[in-house]
């Protein structure tokens, strides 16, 4: 199994709503993507001086190397990530295996 984490530093101009619609985008891809199994979203509450501008984050699992590589090119992925990139100006990626 493999977990892939974002960690998500929103554009100054980024509202609530678009925070929200990143977040239903990114979960309701769950049962649209083979080998996508799970994901949680979550609002950071570390204090700031630790959590380097990423106010926001999520993970996602799935079942091996080979879903995550085709999880990128999946065409409902597109357009979610898209948005994701258009909310948050900084973005940090963590993938590694369970």
């Amino acid at each position: 199994m493999v977990r892939h984490i974002l960690l998500l530093e929103p554009r100054p101009d980024a509202t609530p709503e678009a925070i929200e619609a990143c977040k239903v985008g990114v979960i309701s891809l769950v049962g649209k993507i083979h080998g996508l199994l799970d994901c949680h979203w979550g609002e950071n509450f570390a204090t700031p001086e630790r959590r380097d501008g990423f106010t926001h984050g999520f993970s996602m699992d799935f079942t091996d190397r080979a879903a995550l590589e085709a999880y990128a090119p999946h065409p409902d992925h597109k357009p979610v990530a898209a948005l994701v990139r258009a909310t948050f100006q900084k973005i940090t990626v963590l993938d590694f295996e369970l």
